[in-house]
C-alpha cells in the first residue's frame, strides 16, 4: 500500500467550480485525508482562479495544499508539470517514488466521499487506477432525455463492444497510477497529427504505451466516484454526442463544426421531455463508440499477442488494421488512435459501411427531424453511468 497520495488539478478559469471540487476532496472543511498533498496547476486563468486557490492554502493543512504556475497552455503541460512537482517534493522528504500516489483530477468535478482512501487502498504496482464517473444534479444537468438517447443509440453496437476489463480509454479525472509507473511508463507526453493539432486523450495514450512497454495492467476501483459537470454538453451538444465525448482534435472539430452548419450536418437538440439527434449525428457517435470500445481494445491485444475472439460483423473491418505494429503502439499511440477514427470518415471502407448499416438500424426507432427554431429546455434528472 502506498503511504502518500498527490492529487494533480490542472486548473484555467475555475473560479466558479474549483471550492466544490477540493470541498470535495476533503480539503477546506474536516480535517483532510491523510498523507496527501493537493497539487493546483493554474493554466494561465484570466479570472479569480489565483485568488481561490491562494484561500485554499491560508486556509488548509499547513505545507498540504500548493499552488504552481504553468504558462504552456493545454492538456498535457499542466498535467506534468503538477506531477513533477510531486516527485520534487518526495525527494526533498526522503520518500520513495514507489509510494507516492498520483492522483488525476478536474476542476469542475466532485468527488464522492471517500474517494482519495478508496484509490489508495487499491494501488498496486504497475497498474492504472480508475473509478467511476456519473454526471451532476445541479443546474448545469441535461435531462433525462439526453441520456435515454444516448443509451437508445449505444444500444445498437453493446454486442460489439468487449467487456469492461478489456477496455482500453481512461477517463482522465478519475484515475491513479505510482509516481515510479508514472516514470517506467514514460509519463504524459504530447502527440500531434501531421497538421500540427495536439492530439488528446492524453492518460489513454500513456496507458496504451504502458500496456506495449510494461505489460502494465488497468483497475476498476469499487466504490471510487466522481460527478462531472454537464458543461461539455450544453456547450456543442451535437459534437459531445456524436463522440461520444471523446475529445478529439482541433482540425477534426473544426470540421465537424463547418459540417455541422450546413443542412444534413450532425444535429442534436436537447429538450425536456424529448431529446432528439439526426441520421449524421448518430452515424457519428457509431463510429467513435465502435472504434473506441470495439476496434481499438482488440487491436491492441492483438499487438500485444493475447488476441480476443471478434464478431463477425468486425473481422472485415480488423483485417484493414494488420499493417499497424506494436511499435505503433509502444512510440505512436496518439497517431494509431487518430488513424483508426479516421476510418470513421472514408466513405467506401468496410467501417463506413458496417456504421451506416447501423445507423438505419437506430433510424428507424428514433425520431430524427428536428426543430432548429426551439429552444432547448433544461429539467433535472440523471443517471449514474459506466466511465467512457
Amino acid at each position: 500500500m502506498v503511504t502518500h497520495v498527490a492529487v494533480v488539478i490542472p486548473c484555467l478559469n475555475e473560479q466558479d467550480h474549483i471550492a466544490t471540487t477540493l470541498r470535495s476532496l476533503g480539503f477546506g472543511g474536516p480535517p483532510p485525508p491523510p498523507e496527501t498533498d493537493l497539487i493546483l496547476v493554474d493554466n494561465g486563468s484570466t479570472d479569480l482562479t489565483w485568488a481561490v486557490l491562494g484561500d485554499f492554502i491560508e486556509a488548509g493543512p499547513p505545507g498540504r495544499i500548493h499552488r504552481i504556475v504553468e504558462p504552456i497552455r493545454g492538456f498535457v503541460p499542466p498535467r506534468h508539470a503538477g506531477v513533477r512537482y510531486a516527485a520534487d517534493l518526495a525527494r526533498q522528504r526522503g520518500q520513495s517514488a514507489s509510494n507516492v500516489l498520483i492522483l488525476q483530477g478536474d476542476a469542475d468535478t466532485v468527488y464522492l466521499p471517500d474517494y482519495v482512501s478508496r484509490m489508495r487502498a487499491a494501488a498496486r504496482p504497475n497498474a492504472l487506477m480508475e473509478g467511476a464517473i456519473g454526471r451532476r444534479r445541479d443546474s448545469e444537468e441535461v435531462p433525462q432525455s439526453y441520456r435515454e438517447l444516448e443509451l437508445r443509440v449505444d444500444a445498437v453496437i453493446r454486442d460489439l463492444e468487449v467487456d469492461d476489463d478489456q477496455e482500453t480509454l481512461v477517463d482522465d479525472k478519475v484515475c491513479g497510477y505510482r509516481l515510479s509507473d508514472y516514470e517506467a511508463w514514460g509519463g504524459l507526453v504530447s502527440e500531434y497529427c501531421a497538421d500540427g493539432s495536439e492530439i488528446h486523450a492524453e492518460t489513454t495514450r500513456m496507458f496504451l504505451r504502458a500496456r506495449a512497454r510494461a505489460n502494465a495492467e488497468r483497475q476498476r476501483v469499487d466504490g471510487a466516484g466522481a460527478l462531472t459537470s454537464s458543461r461539455r454538453i450544453w456547450e456543442d451538444p451535437a459534437l459531445y454526442f456524436s463522440t461520444a465525448g471523446f475529445p478529439r482534435e482541433r482540425s477534426w472539430v473544426e470540421g465537424f463544426r463547418s459540417r455541422a452548419g450546413i443542412h444534413g450536418g450532425p444535429a442534436v437538440e436537447v429538450g425536456a421531455s424529448r431529446s432528439v439527434a439526426n441520421n449524421e449525428a448518430i452515424r457519428y457517435r457509431i463510429g467513435h463508440s465502435l472504434v473506441l470500445f470495439a476496434i481499438l481494445p482488440r487491436l491492441v491485444a492483438r499487438m500485444l499477442d493475447k488476441p480476443r475472439p471478434a464478431p463477425h460483423a468486425l473481422r472485415e473491418v480488423l483485417a484493414e488494421c494488420e499493417a499497424l505494429t506494436p511499435e505503433d503502439l509502444r512510440e505512436r499511440p496518439g497517431r494509431l488512435l487518430t488513424g483508426l477514427l479516421e476510418m470513421i470518415d472514408a466513405p467506401g471502407s468496410p467501417l463506413d459501411g458496417l456504421v451506416r448499416s447501423l445507423t438505419d438500424a437506430v433510424s428507424l426507432a428514433i425520431p430524427v427531424s428536428l426543430d432548429t427554431d426551439r429552444e432547448p429546455r433544461r429539467s433535472k434528472g440523471s443517471r449514474w453511468r459506466r466511465s467512457k
